[in-house]
């Protein structure tokens, strides 16, 4: 005669044989986030990171003109033509020369000395085609009886300034300074003679005027260069 079980006991019985049977349950590992804080149950919340603010793009400078090459004794050049009534006049025609001139012996610098040189020397190139195209002038049939005379003595008056010019040089190499500053002051004087001579004759157009004009400048930076490098 088998026993009988009773529900409770057979309950239990159903409940061993279960468990021994299921295979062990695979472990889960849930990963910890970073920073989080080690006591169960608190939830860490990562502080805002405030993102830097893109830095406005410069705008790129516009890129600076080359300089042009300037001969040697540029700067004395310059500094001296700013003190003239023209400038640019003076700069361009002591550049001139420049081309035909040979530099300092002995590798010196370009002085004041030099510079009053070399735009004495744009008046005298000047005072020459100044006199060819007076001499051109009075010889021309077309030209009027009237202003033969005048462009006489406008060749006479150039040839003056070029003898004025000559003894300009020698009063500097001799540092006469006085002299200097007279024999100057007689170039410019020459070339208005030529200019009196057309307008003591209303009638007559002024024939040398646009030569005049440029030797009365020429000779002006001269005085404003023999003043500011005193040699005057």
């Amino acid at each position: 005669m088998h026993a009988t079980m009773t529900p409770p006991h057979a309950l239990l019985l159903c409940l061993l044989l279960a468990a021994a049977a299921s295979p062990p349950a695979a472990a889960i590992c849930v990963p910890r986030k970073p920073g989080a804080a080690g006591k169960p149950g608190h939830q860490h919340t990562p502080a805002p990171v405030n993102k830097p603010k893109p830095m406005p793009t410069p705008t790129p400078a516009p890129p600076k003109p080359k300089p042009m090459p300037l001969p040697a004794g540029a700067d004395i050049v310059k500094s001296l033509c700013l003190k003239t009534d023209y400038p640019d006049l003076c700069v361009s025609s002591i550049a001139k020369q420049q081309q035909t001139t040979p530099p300092p012996a002995g590798g010196k610098r370009l002085d004041g000395a030099g510079v009053l040189r070399l735009a004495m020397a744009a008046v005298r190139v000047k005072a020459g085609e100044a006199k060819k195209a007076a001499l051109a002038r009075a010889a021309d049939p077309r030209t009027q009886p009237l202003a033969r005379g005048p462009l006489d003595d406008c060749v006479e008056s150039y040839g003056d300034i070029e003898y004025s010019l000559d003894h300009a040089e020698k009063a500097m190499a001799a540092g006469d300074r006085d002299s200097t500053g007279t024999m100057l002051d007689t170039v410019r004087t020459d070339v208005d003679t030529c200019d009196q001579g057309f307008e003591d004759r209303e009638e007559l157009k002024p024939l040398m005027a646009k030569e005049d004009a440029e030797l009365a400048k020429l000779s002006s930076n001269c005085l404003a260069i023999a003043s500011a490098a005193g040699l005057r």
